[in-house]
């Protein structure tokens, strides 16, 4: 663990104050900012000094940022429904993109917090087949998947209106509109405002202004070492993925071309940064702060040129792995590094609101990490799955720990193959260590972790 150090004293005090403030209103106002392919390392507080985003960066220096923060299914609609349930794909009915519905009686946050008093409500991309309302959110002022970034068609109190603008200015626009009703309500409330950047626009491309694109040097940007990779210890069928083919369309055979989409990606995540800083600038404006978690998480991340791919759902870093930071009244600044899924904020957002947590969720609250505690039996590997073949993939399974990545991926025709990572001496998982002779135990027990994750969730469905 690496956290920022105290003096016991300030600990206890800041434990205190925090208490203090709680009791005060045992429903604190959530607010849960969900950003759109959105890679760990797209914030310059994780450490990328290339990119800018000075109004993220200001929330994750005032709370949590945790370094080791993943998604169960990297890709839109299966994160979203995670978020919303606490629950895997596999067991809440959401495993891949589209229109896909929550199984039946489904509990979501927005409903339970709706029936403890909360005014609920939803703004930005809507990735589900369930409507806002069936999901529990009162308000809802939402664009459908992923479209145009300017002039916007958007469904608004029920009515479809073309909104002008940025889409994340509109979403930003009518989460404050959601504040305003929500103050008239005297009530505690709970926003989920959800980016569509820097997801890409329908034509593929990032559209950002010409004010942010300039303020990056493409020759500067940086290029993944394994752009080139010829995908040796790597499944067959990546070669003719859509991962790797959309990657050649973009003509990512051409290290500038990946620097070119890189800028355009960086440009356009510091275009959303400027939206949400609009948002947080007017919880502070309204003396919201005080009373008011904040969480940041990415739905998923996005590859770019990493192994000569583009896009999501496999489970490499650069796909699964998602900046998160939690910030709340009287919490004291810190950056961990326990492994955290975006089922734990679901859990977590339960706790808030002084609900008991269900057991049929998936995840467990993050909380006790936010107040500086060491929890001695936090998770130590997790389970990731893509069981629906989608964009290209095919079914996958993944266990990771600290320092090891295992994926089985589904061949067809009871084929399975293997990839181990040491990601203490391979960050970039560029060598498959599953066909040494060496690790033959290893396999073996992450293979019965797998079993044992997936028979896990079946029992508790």
């Amino acid at each position: 663990m690496r956290s920022s150090t105290l003096p016991t004293t300030a600990l206890v005090l800041s434990v205190l104050v925090y208490s203090s403030a709680y009791a005060q209103d045992s429903k604190p106002n959530i607010v849960f900012i969900l950003t759109d392919d959105h890679r760990w390392d797209g914030l310059t507080s994780a450490g990328n000094e290339k990119i800018k985003t000075p109004n993220l960066d200001k929330l994750c220096e005032a709370g949590t940022r945790f370094e080791n923060a993943f998604v169960t299914l990297a890709i839109c609609s299966p994160s979203r429904a995670a978020c919303l349930t606490g629950r895997y794909g596999s067991q809440n009915g959401v495993t891949a993109v589209g229109s896909a519905s929550l199984r039946k009686g489904e509990p979501t946050f927005a409903r339970a917090l709706q029936k403890a008093g909360y005014t609920t409500g939803v703004t930005g991309k809507w990735h589900l087949g369930n409507s806002p309302r069936d999901c529990g959110f009162e308000f809802a002022s939402t664009c459908w998947s992923n479209g145009p970034w300017y002039n916007r068609e958007f469904t608004i109190d029920g009515s479809k209106r073309k909104m002008p603008g940025f889409v994340d200015d509109v979403a930003v626009d009518e989460s404050l509109r959601f504040l305003d009703q929500a103050a008239q309500a005297n009530k505690p409330f709970a926003l989920w405002l959800c980016t569509q950047v820097p997801h890409m626009d329908h034509k593929h491309t990032w559209p950002a202004k010409q004010e942010y694109l300039d303020q990056y040097d493409m020759e500067a940007m940086p290029l993944a070492e394994t752009w080139n990779d010829d995908l040796s210890g790597k499944p067959g069928y990546l070669e003719t993925s859509r991962s790797r083919t959309q990657a050649l369309n973009y003509g990512y055979d051409d290290p500038k071309n990946i620097r070119k989409h890189t800028r355009d990606y960086y440009a356009s995540v510091q275009q959303m940064d400027t939206a949400v800083g609009k948002f947080l600038d007017e919880l502070d404006r309204r003396g919201l702060r005080e009373n008011t978690w904040i969480i940041l998480m990415g739905d998923n991340g996005w590859m770019l040129g990493e192994h000569g791919f583009t896009s999501k759902v496999l489970a490499y870093e650069e796909s699964m792995r998602v900046p998160m930071a939690v910030v709340g009244p009287g919490m004291e600044p810190q950056v961990r590094d326990e492994l955290v899924l975006n089922i734990d904020l679901t859990a977590m957002i339960y706790e808030l609101a002084g609900l008991d947590v269900p057991k049929s969720l998936h995840g467990r609250s993050v909380l006790p990490i936010v107040e500086g505690k060491s929890p001695s039996d936090w998770r130590t590997s997790f389970l990731y799955e893509a069981p629906t073949p989608q964009l290209g993939s095919k079914p996958l399974w993944a266990v990771r720990d600290a320092r090891w990545k295992y994926i089985e991926t589904d061949l067809g025709d009871g084929q399975a193959f293997r990839e181990l990572y040491d990601l203490n001496s391979d960050s970039i998982e560029a060598e498959n260590l599953a066909g040494q002779s060496s690790q033959a135990d290893r396999i073996a027990e992450f293979h019965r972790q797998l079993n044992a994750y997936l028979k896990g969730l079946a029992r508790n469905n």
